[in-house]
């Protein structure tokens, strides 16, 4: 067995998930009233391209050859992956700066929509591509789970950021979109799509057999311990008592929240380490 990839690929990931989970909570807020959630747009459309920022500069520095990045801009090679979202995450990261220094310096209501509309594209692109990387080598864990895993992963943790960067919005879009209902459906999407790639390395072939026994033998703390009990089933129950009326969202919102955080960054991270053994 060799690692080719290091944690940096995992923290690409992870930075680059938290950052398209942002700019799309932050777009969407910004398409249903600008004005009124002026702080949490403006907060979550500026971190955004700074934290994809960061796990790119981490990806490029464990290529090799950062320099290489400009070449991939003009020369795309349709068939690599890594080319195709280095090109992706740089168009992103752009077009998401040019969006941060305009919400700074004139405020979210004066954003272009067409431009908030181009990035929340470029961000779903770049959030699917993740999972794509993945899958478009022929590793068995790596299948065509991924790109759903890790967009949805993505989406719960970035908004998740968003939201903890944003307390006094929490509570009021907690209530208005009705939260933690929101969030414990997409948590439980999370988990039937985790569960489902589980059951299929362990039925599939010898091959997938093997990594399922590695999986649960070497990194069974890191798969139930934080992928799933801390990164989903805390927050899942969490959140269903504050809808069974026992606690308020003001007081989960915080543990949970950073569980979410915490629990992506440790499933990216196993998935990344976890192919390399196939």
């Amino acid at each position: 067995m060799q690692i080719v990839w290091d944690i940096r690929v995992s923290l690409d990931l992870f930075l680059g998930g938290l950052g398209v989970g942002a700019f799309l909570m932050g777009a969407v807020l910004y398409y249903i009233d600008a004005k009124s959630y002026e702080g949490i747009v403006k907060k979550a459309l500026v971190i955004a391209p700074l934290l994809v920022m960061a796990g790119l500069l981490l990806l490029l520095t464990e290529l090799g050859r950062p320099l290489n990045v400009i070449k991939t801009l003009y020369a795309i090679n349709p068939t690599s992956f890594m080319s195709i979202g280095i090109f992706l995450q740089s168009a992103f990261v752009l077009i998401s700066l040019f969006i941060a220094f305009n919400v700074l310096t004139k405020g979210a209501s004066a954003l272009c929509a067409k431009m908030v509309y181009a990035g929340a594209i470029l961000a779903g692109l770049v959030g699917l591509y993740h999972g794509f990387l993945l899958s478009g080598i022929a590793r068995e864990p790596w299948n065509n789970a991924m790109p759903i895993i890790f967009f949805v992963s993505s989406i719960l943790a970035g908004s998740s950021l968003s939201l903890l960067l944003n307390m006094d919005y929490a509570e009021d879009v907690a209530k208005k979109f009705k939260l933690p209902i929101v969030i414990n459906m997409i948590l439980t999407l999370e988990l039937a799509a985790i569960f489902a790639w589980v059951y299929n390395l362990a039925l599939t072939t010898a091959s997938s057999k093997h990594i399922y026994d590695v999986l649960m033998s070497s990194f069974s703390i890191e798969f139930w311990g934080l992928s799933i009990v801390v990164g989903l089933i805390i927050p899942l129950a969490l959140f269903t008592l504050v809808l069974l009326g026992k606690t308020t969202f003001r007081l989960v919102f915080v543990p949970a929240s950073i569980a979410i955080v915490v629990g992506s960054f440790f499933l990216k991270n196993l998935v990344v380490y976890l192919g390399q053994m196939a």
